[in-house]
């Protein structure tokens, strides 16, 4: 007989994906309080006040853990909330909201963003699967900036003379360039005043066609 697989009840699913949620916020605290060697199975349950086991069970290991934070902090957000606000946006504007929507995330959830940047300066150490991790998510960012702009190009709302790659490139550096410098010494560099300076430099590189007329 064919098994079915049927959905849990309403409350058994909630409490599930409450303890979830509550074992993915403790990993993102203890890698935003030591990195991610600290981030320990065990340390989690304790911190989240859950069994080994239910880690265990949950994530089947470090890196099974791991890999569901990542999808987490950065796929649940861009498909849940920055993609439905930048549809139909100008290449430019919706780089502005991307950076807007990265400086909210800052502003509600600190924690997580922090422990994100770490796993980001982490990956060049010899952990193959967080270095894969982070290499595909500035590998997807780069691209998501270049098909912005290649939008913009064939649109007419930037003009034809911009190199979408040297462009996404210099906007993913000077994004993690400035939340760098933020969370290495803020009392000098603000985030919020770093964020506008990529905001400024967007406005400079993505002009529209009539202040860079073609020759």
């Amino acid at each position: 007989m064919e098994r079915v697989d049927r959905p849990l009840p309403a409350p058994k699913q909630a409490r599930s994906e409450l303890s979830t949620s509550r074992l993915l916020d403790a990993a993102a605290d203890l890698i935003a309080e030591g990195g991610y060697e600290r981030m320990t199975l065990s340390a989690i349950a304790k911190r989240a006040g859950y069994t080994h086991g239910l880690v265990t069970s949950r994530f089947g290991s470090k890196e099974g853990l791991l890999w569901a934070l990542v999808e987490r902090m950065v796929v649940d957000w861009s498909h849940t909330l920055l993609l439905p606000t930048v549809s139909g946006q100008t290449a430019a504007a919706a780089i502005h909201t991307s950076i807007d929507a990265l400086r909210d995330s800052w502003r509600r959830a600190p924690s997580r963003m922090r422990a994100l940047y770490i796993l980001m300066f982490e990956a060049l150490m010899p952990i193959p699967l967080l270095h894969q991790r982070m290499a595909e998510l500035h590998r997807d960012l780069r691209r998501s900036v270049q098909d912005a702009v290649e939008r913009g190009i064939s649109d007419g709302s930037l003009s034809g003379r911009i190199d979408s790659a040297r462009v996404a490139r210099l906007i993913v550096g000077a994004l993690r360039g400035a939340v760098y410098q933020a969370m290495l010494d803020p009392d000098e560099v603000s985030l919020d005043d770093a964020l506008v300076d990529v905001q400024t430099m967007v406005d400079a590189i993505l002009p529209e066609p009539s202040h860079t007329p073609d020759r």
